[in-house]
């Protein structure tokens, strides 16, 4: 019976895996159950689904994805699933529920954003990257800066110029009526 339960759960977690965007694996020690439905809602609140897995039968879904999060998946797991980007998300979430937690009994693992995944060090650094949004907005500033720069430019030079003329102007007409007077 436990083989046909534990491949009931290898292929949903399999499914499951193939179809999300990217997640973060995470390792609990004596998560206290005010903790964890905190923890719940917040990355719920977010859109992004929080699953307590078997380390085994998810390092088994992972590998025939072609994913290596072996060294990840150790102790106690839980998985925060996540579309698209939003592991980024689920792993900010989850770093200021650490800070803000005195002896967090959670601590990242790993994780999976755009196909690629981060073990170790690299994992935790998952919620320093920005997300899709900032990433667009920063390459519009790129490209509008330089355009920005000559627009104003072109504009003084210009704006130069009609003051130049304006103070001939203005130098003749003051000529002409001191010589009239």
């Amino acid at each position: 019976m436990p083989n046909i339960v534990n491949e009931i759960l290898l292929s949903d977690l399999t499914r499951e895996f193939r179809n999300m965007g990217s997640c973060v694996v995470v390792e609990f020690g004596k998560l206290q159950p005010q903790h964890d439905r905190e923890i719940r809602g917040q990355l719920r609140a977010a859109g992004i689904r929080y699953r307590v897995v078997r380390s085994r039968l998810a390092s088994r879904a992972f590998a025939e994805l072609k994913l290596d999060l072996g060294a990840a998946l150790t102790g106690r797991c839980g998985i925060a699933i996540a579309p698209k980007e939003g592991a980024i998300q689920a792993a900010k979430i989850l770093r200021d529920w650490i800070k803000k937690t005195k002896d967090a009994p959670l601590t990242i693992k790993g994780g999976v954003v755009e196909g690629a995944a981060y073990v170790g060090a690299a994992a935790q650094s998952i919620a320093d990257l920005p997300d899709r949004n900032t990433v667009n907005g920063q390459i519009v500033s790129a490209l509008s800066g330089p355009a920005r720069s000559l627009a104003s430019l072109v504009g003084a030079v210009a704006g130069g110029m009609a003051r130049c003329i304006q103070a001939k102007v203005d130098a003749q007409s003051k000529g002409a009526a001191a010589a009239a007077s």
